[in-house]
């Protein structure tokens, strides 16, 4: 669901904005403990906005949802497109063309669009101060059990990651940072939010959903193209928003996706305070992104693995590069049955680091770490075990860079990925794949755990459903 939030320094009160810097050494992020008597508290600054967003009478919600734009296909992008002239796909991920310039790209045809809708009514901007509950309703495609996932839209003040008040996981990429930067540069609006996970505040703001549920009807009510149900409430009621704003005050806010736009929004508030004439107080625009914030215990937190896929590479001898691993690893060769029960049992647990290989046939590969001490060993490195136990790090680091000599850039183009078994099975089948390396399903602690040891995980390690 689609809620944009401007970025306008000389509409302070209306407005709001993006921005953001990743402080990393060595994959590790800074982060400063604040000791109760410096007189200095931890302090996530959550506020209300005046949403631009759909009006319902222009348009039919169903055909304007789009996911967030990194998991988006080029044949995903058509459907959108064709959907309606109105689909937020054409402010999020607008289609490159072959004639595009300069002074004519993709960027400024989302700026184009966002301010023709705007003009003819299409986006209406709500005439208060207002958060947004957002509640999923979507098929558990493991279980088959209906889950419910409920998320609550505002502004958050942007902060440095080495302050300890917003805490990422994954590590991020020039290239989507750089992308993103000129969608923002050129929009000075967030299309889409951060997705920020909360520990403590659910008990105290569950009371708030439910009243807003029982008292009125939601603002929208639709149904996308994977039968996830969305709705939306407004919570404008001044109660009620000093209620969640003291809520969220004390809680650390972990992100759970989009880091690349966190970090863009970062570094975007840092050009913009450095711009001549800038604002230099605390409210300016450009210091908040959109956000929707979910409990660590909400029963409809879903987790999916992201398998790795390998190219076509000249240098691609599974018998030889194996043999890289035999001292490392214990090989067991199993029926794809019998590995994919084998992986839903060690999904449970942290403590066995374990991932799959597939290279067709009717069997597969599970490949299993002995130590956790060779990943230091083999590293140089004296992270800590919790670094040291998620498979999507270990494949990366170890196997891809340290044991079979895959540089950064052969890792970020020899690569693809995809959050189904089938997908991953049949990629190989097909030739579009050379391999498959099925991931274990993360844990959602894992988050947490890799936060506070200050540590980041492999791009692409967790993945959230629904989006």
């Amino acid at each position: 669901m689609c809620y944009y939030a401007r970025i306008d320094p000389s509409a302070v009160p209306l407005f709001f904005s993006a921005a953001a810097v990743q402080t990393t050494t060595n994959d590790r992020f800074l982060m400063l403990t604040l000791k109760e008597n410096s007189g200095t508290a931890l302090m996530t600054d959550f506020r209300p906005l005046r949403a631009w967003r759909y009006n319902p009478g222009k348009v039919n919600i169903q055909d304007v949802i789009a996911p967030p734009y990194d998991v988006i296909s080029e044949a995903a992008q058509g459907k959108f497109y064709e959907a309606s002239p109105y689909n937020c796909i054409r402010l999020i991920l607008n289609k490159i063309r072959p004639d595009d310039s300069e002074t004519g790209n993709r960027y400024t045809r989302a700026l184009g669009h966002w301010n023709a809708w705007r003009q003819e009514g299409v986006l209406i901007q709500e005439a208060g101060p207002a958060f947004y509950l957002y509640v999923q309703n979507y098929r558990d495609k493991t279980s088959g059990q209906m889950k419910e996932r409920t998320a609550l839209f505002g502004r958050m003040k942007l902060e440095p990651f080495e302050k300890g008040i917003v805490i990422p996981h994954e590590k991020t990429l020039a290239k989507p940072r750089e992308d993103r930067m000129k969608l923002l540069k050129a929009t000075g609006t967030n299309f889409s939010p951060i997705f920020g996970l909360y520990e403590g505040a659910q008990r105290r703001l569950t009371p708030v959903w439910e009243r807003q549920r029982a008292a009125a009807a939601p603002l929208y009510d639709a149904e996308d193209g994977e039968a996830v149900r969305h709705r939306v409430w407004k919570i404008d009621a001044d109660a009620d928003i000093r209620k969640i704003r003291d809520a969220v005050r004390q809680e650390k806010i972990y992100i759970a996706d989009g880091h690349h736009r966190y970090t863009t929004a970062l570094e975007y508030a840092r050009r913009m305070k450095e711009m001549p004439g800038a604002e230099r107080d605390e409210e300016a625009g450009s210091d908040f992104v959109l956000t929707a914030l979910v409990a660590f215990h909400d029963p409809g937190l879903m987790l999916m693995p992201t398998h790795r896929l390998l190219q076509a590479w000249p240098g691609w001898d599974p018998d030889a590069l194996f043999k890289k691993l035999e001292p490392h690893f214990d090989l067991r060769r199993m029926p794809l049955e019998k590995a994919a029960a084998e992986r839903a049992q060690k999904s449970s647990s942290i403590s066995d680091p374990a991932f799959f290989y597939y290279g067709g046939g009717s069997e597969a590969l599970m490949i299993s770490l002995k130590s956790p001490d060779t990943m230091r060993e083999k590293l140089k490195t004296r992270k800590p075990d919790v670094w040291c136990r998620p498979d999507v790090n270990i494949f990366s680091e170890l196997v891809l860079g340290a044991l079979w000599g895959f540089s950064e850039a052969d890792r970020q183009s020899r690569l693809f990925y995809t959050h189904s078994d089938g997908e991953a099975l049949e990629a190989v089948k097909t030739g579009k794949a050379v391999a498959a390396f099925l991931m274990k399903t993360p844990r959602v602690e894992i988050l947490r755990e890799m936060g506070r040891a200050g540590e980041l995980m492999a791009q692409k390690s967790t993945y959230f459903y629904p989006k």
